[in-house]
C-alpha cells in the first residue's frame, strides 16, 4: 500500500504545513488559564489569559460560542469577550513563522490566508480540480486593496503550502502579476514598500 500522502487543499493542508491561521481553525477553544494572543483582527498581536465564563443554571456557559479573557493591556477589572473561531487566537508560547510565511504583518497575513483558503477548497471539489478564477481575483483584490508588496514568488509560496498543484504554479504566478499590474496602472496606487516586514510580526 502506497504511504504517498492524500492532498487536502486549503485548510487541512495549511494546518499540515504549520499555517498558524488554520491551526487555530482546526482547535477547539482553549482551557481557563491559557495565555494566548490575538492573531486577526484589528487587535491582532493582543496578548492575553483565558478566563471562566459565567455559567446559567443549568452548568452551560452564558456565551457558548465566545471565551472571555483578561488582555494585558486592560485593567484588571476589565474581561474582553472573543468570539471563537471568528477571532482566531494562538496559544502561547507560539511556533516560529513557517518558512514560506508571506512577508507581512500578522493582521494582513490573516486576512491573506483567509482567501487563500477559500481560493483552494473552492477550486477542488468532488467534482472538479481546477482554478476557480472569482476566487482568485478576490485575492488579487484583498493584495491591491491593502496594497501589499507582495510578489509572485510570495504568494505562490503561500499557494503551495495549501496544498495548490504545482502545475498551477506558472498560469496562476503570470495571472496574479498581470492582474495586479492592471490594476495599479489603472488606479495609480502601488504597493505600500515599508508594508514588507518580519513574517507574522506585529
Amino acid at each position: 500500500m502506497s504511504s504517498k500522502r492524500v492532498v487536502v487543499p486549503g485548510q487541512i493542508e495549511g494546518f499540515l504545513a504549520g499555517c498558524p491561521f488554520c491551526t487555530a481553525r482546526r482547535k477547539g477553544p482553549p482551557k481557563v488559564g491559557v495565555r494566548f494572543r490575538l492573531i486577526t483582527g484589528y487587535n491582532a498581536g493582543k496578548v492575553g489569559t483565558v478566563v471562566d465564563v459565567p455559567k446559567l443554571p443549568s452548568g452551560e456557559p452564558i456565551w457558548p460560542y465566545e471565551i472571555l479573557a483578561q488582555m494585558d493591556d486592560d485593567p484588571p477589572h476589565i474581561r474582553c469577550r472573543i468570539l471563537f473561531k471568528s477571532e482566531l487566537i494562538e496559544v502561547l508560547p507560539s511556533n516560529p513563522p513557517p518558512k514560506w510565511a508571506p512577508p507581512l504583518c500578522l493582521r494582513e497575513a490573516g486576512e491573506l490566508d483567509h482567501v487563500v483558503v477559500e481560493f483552494c477548497e473552492k477550486s477542488h471539489t468532488l467534482e472538479r480540480s481546477k482554478p476557480n478564477w472569482p476566487a482568485f481575483y478576490e485575492i488579487i483584490r484583498i493584495v491591491w486593496t491593502k496594497r501589499l508588496p507582495l510578489e509572485p514568488g510570495d504568494l505562490w509560496l503561500v499557494l503551495e503550502a495549501h496544498g495548490v498543484p504545482k502545475k498551477w504554479k506558472k498560469e496562476l504566478s503570470e495571472f496574479y502579476e498581470k492582474g495586479r499590474d492592471i490594476l495599479i496602472y489603472c488606479i495609480g496606487k502601488g504597493p505600500i514598500k515599508k508594508k514588507k516586514v518580519k513574517p507574522l510580526s506585529i
